[in-house]
């Protein structure tokens, strides 16, 4: 099955599965890029590495950023929903410094 596999922690997972998350945002490499994140692609959802729950989804939607604040509001709403006093936060910002380029795509459970 040609289906890429995105391993999430509990927080982006659990959004996803309420709906609240609609759109996932990797550093560009030789796993998440243009050739590996299509539109039409099968998507794995899991909680980490763990063998049950995984959320199916196709990607409907992709896109290159060079900053994840540059992800225009309605998307990043959809990406982080989180509330601005989040601690989480603090873990996208050192994400954030950690590539000079992020694929953001669309995710549409099935």
């Amino acid at each position: 099955m040609d289906r890429l596999f995105v391993p999430l922690n509990k927080h982006w997972y659990d959004m996803f599965k309420s709906g609240a998350k609609e759109w996932e945002v990797r550093g560009l490499c030789s796993r998440f890029n243009r050739q590996t994140v299509r539109v039409g692609r099968l998507v794995e959802l899991r909680r980490g590495y763990m063998k049950e729950g995984a959320l199916w989804g196709r990607i409907i939607n992709e896109f290159i950023t060079d900053n994840i604040y540059n992800i225009p509001i309605d998307i990043a709403a959809k990406t982080f929903p989180i509330s601005a006093d989040s601690p989480l936060w603090e873990e996208i910002l050192k994400y954030n410094l950690k590539y000079s380029e992020f694929i953001v795509f669309k995710i549409e459970l099935i």
